[in-house]
């Protein structure tokens, strides 16, 4: 028994030494994912973790009383509507009188006076209704610098000592109701009683024709807004008005 204990432990000492060997080795040429690892461990230990910034909040955006464009002055919708509808109506007129009516009559009459009684049922309305509400207004916007848009004490202190190039957008109606924006300032404004009282605004539009094309139509110098419906603010129109008179007077 003594002896195989000894043979068995002189057996057992070369495998020993081989283990050993082979795991003092393996550092030594390690693999190419060992190498991954290990460095992967050195950049961990190595790395200073990096303090988290977080994005300083945006300002929240300024929050002002009244728009940049202010309306001043409104008309009325049933103003607006009514001399709409009569503008389109006009044009009916005219066509059915003037392309249907008189040209029945004059094939069966030829020049006689029925055909000049409808010839002008078909113009006399359309040029008087262009005439007199070609002018009106139907509303009127003031481009508000942003410090009177803060509050209705600043708006009033702009509004006392309104500056000359002061912009304002006025819309009027088209010859066939639509829209019309005239852009002008403050300063091109000054006041006039025209087409037997129905103008009180006008401005020079010489240069502004001059820039347009022979199709276009003409700017739109007479302006008829005597009549002020608008519930917000309305002294900002009153005052305006007044700044007109007194820069004429």
């Amino acid at each position: 028994m003594l002896v195989l204990r000894v043979l068995r432990r002189a057996h057992r000492a070369p495998l020993r030494r081989n283990i050993v060997g082979i795991q003092n080795a393996a550092p030594r040429n390690p693999s190419p994912r060992q190498n991954i690892q290990l460095l992967g461990l050195r950049f961990e230990t190595t790395t200073t973790p990096k303090p988290s910034t977080q994005a300083a909040p945006k300002p929240a955006p300024q929050k002002f009383a009244y728009p940049e464009k202010l309306c001043i002055y409104h008309a009325g919708t049933g103003r607006i509507t009514f001399l709409a509808c009569l503008k389109i109506s006009t044009l009916f007129i005219f066509a059915f009188f003037g392309f249907v009516v008189t040209p029945t009559y004059f094939d069966k009459e030829g020049l006689s006076p029925t055909v000049l009684r409808t010839t002008l049922s078909a113009i006399v309305p359309l040029v008087f209704v262009a005439y007199t509400t070609s002018p009106f207004v139907s509303f009127i916007h003031m481009r508000l610098p942003p410090f009177a848009r803060q509050s209705e004490d600043m708006l009033r202190r702009f509004v006392r000592t309104l500056p000359p190039h002061t912009e304002l957008d006025i819309t009027t109606m088209s010859f066939i109701a639509k829209p019309r924006t005239s852009h002008v300032k403050l300063s091109d404004l000054y006041p006039v009683r025209r087409r037997f009282g129905i103008v009180n605004l006008a401005r020079d539009t010489a240069a502004e024709n001059a820039t347009r094309k022979w199709y276009m139509f003409r700017a739109v110098g007479d302006f008829n807004a005597q009549s002020n419906t608008l519930k917000r603010a309305p002294w900002v129109w009153e005052s305006v008005l007044s700044a007109i008179e007194k820069r004429r007077a």
